[in-house]
């Protein structure tokens, strides 16, 4: 990453944020950070980003020496090109393009601008007497078209256009207050962004496991970060163990799937949600399509509910993902911590945008999606309706004979559910990884 690159975007007049960060120069490694509430306010909010948002984000950066969240990539793309036909109304692609989370509201507080997803927009009826009057019609960013005009479908007289909060629970904070951290506290934030208020007895701590024997190989900086900086030093987080020694040295010593370290794996084990039983959760089967001659997984062949269970995982937040669903041991260690550090400060939870009672409902029969639906899952998550152009597509890209593809029906649960999630966000072979169990005897 060149020091150009990591200013693109930015101008004079763009707001910043600033800290200081303590560095043994001789071995080019940051030791902490030393950060106000601005900048943790920022780290702690990424928890509340929906994995949707995330993509979309990330997206935006040219920096191709990090590769992130695998799979969910291909996923968001095959969202965003889903023939609508398949959907339950015209309204179910917004919905799950745009999720928010329960936070959403509160961090446009932050100091910087992390999340430039709009708030959403509605229609409303105010004739007292329409039998329409405080129901909202969702108002999409559609382009070539203006929805400044907009009349009742009901009594046609004009409906005016407005915010809805959809979270009964949101409230602005004061201008210039923090919004997850006290303002009057300075924090102390590890390599690996552990976070804890600063104290003498936590620096002294750390210098000593960092093995300081000599004083004069340290060195204070200062950096300033602009929202493009800070998306993606998140970027860096969810890539490498010492995200601010990347940002500082601008270096990578070892290839990123090292950097990860031991134990990060999502096993069959862990996988448990709110202490349910996975026995007594329902299960779907899916027809999967496997190269016998090296045992990977293809393509599923499966229904809508599916296909919208997978579509689902954009809706989640990244903390929720790693408290949650992952028990703190996802596969990104340092957002672990950071989890650790505020698991007891304040809920992350996180659903699809939604509607009040008062709101229109995309949903038919519960389902976003129309049901009787057949689709082609590959194995990075790419969905494709199933049909014989999209077999033979794919059968041309993955360069496999029709010899060496043997079919087999496989139970879909809460198990694999959990396996598929964590194995999308740092894999391009997520069924493989999350399906494979079932074939090995």
């Amino acid at each position: 990453m060149k020091g150009s690159r990591i200013m693109a975007d930015t101008t004079a007049k763009e707001a910043k944020i600033s800290m200081k960060v303590i560095v043994d120069k001789v071995k080019k490694r940051v030791v902490y950070a030393e950060a106000d509430h601005t900048f943790v306010d920022i780290l702690f909010s990424f928890l509340t980003l929906p994995m949707g948002t995330i993509v979309r984000l990330l997206g935006k950066h040219d920096d191709t020496e990090l590769e992130v969240l695998g799979s969910l990539n291909n996923l968001y793309q095959s969202l965003k090109n889903f023939p609508e036909c398949y959907l339950a109304t015209e309204d179910s692609k917004f919905m799950l393009l745009n999720p928010r989370s329960l936070s959403y509201y509160h961090t446009k507080n932050l100091k910087l601008k992390i999340d430039d997803t709009e708030p959403m927009k509605y229609f409303g009826c105010r004739y007292h007497l329409c039998e329409n009057v405080n129901k909202f019609m969702l108002c999409k960013n559609v382009p070539g078209k203006d929805f400044s005009f907009r009349r009742c479908g009901s009594c046609n007289l004009m409906m005016e256009l407005t915010h809805v909060y959809w979270d009964s629970s949101y409230s602005f904070v004061s201008s210039g207050a923090s919004v997850f951290v006290s303002d009057i506290e300075t924090y102390i934030v590890t390599d690996d962004l552990c976070v804890e208020p600063y104290t003498s007895a936590i620096s002294i701590r750390l210098l000593a496991d960092f093995g300081i024997t000599d004083m004069n190989h340290l060195e204070e900086r200062s950096i300033e970060m602009s929202s493009y900086q800070m998306l993606h030093f998140l970027k860096t987080a969810l890539s490498i163990v010492y995200p601010l020694t990347y940002l500082v040295f601008s270096i990578i010593k070892y290839p990123v799937r090292e950097l990860l370290g031991d134990g990060q794996d999502f096993t069959v084990d862990q996988c448990s949600l709110l202490k349910k039983d996975v026995s007594a959760c329902s299960k779907m089967r899916l027809e999967v399509s496997l190269q016998k001659s090296t045992g990977r997984l293809l393509f599923a062949e499966a229904k809508e509910d599916f296909v919208e269970f997978l579509f689902g995982f954009l809706s989640i937040p990244l903390g929720t993902i790693i408290g949650t669903l992952m028990n703190g041991a996802s596969s990104f260690s340092c957002m672990d911590n950071v989890y650790k550090s505020i698991s007891n400060v304040f809920p992350l939870k996180g659903v699809p945008a939604r509607l009040s009672e008062q709101h229109k409902d995309p949903r038919i029969d519960g389902s976003l999606l129309k049901h009787n639906g057949m689709f082609m899952v590959t194995d990075d998550l790419k969905i494709s309706p199933s049909n014989s152009s999209s077999t033979i597509d794919i059968l041309k890209t993955l360069e496999v004979l029709p010899k060496d593809i043997e079919r087999h029906e496989v139970s879909f649960g809460l198990k694999e559910g959990l396996i598929m999630l964590n194995a999308s966000l740092d894999s391009c072979s997520t069924l493989t990884r999350s399906l494979e169990h079932q074939f090995k005897k």
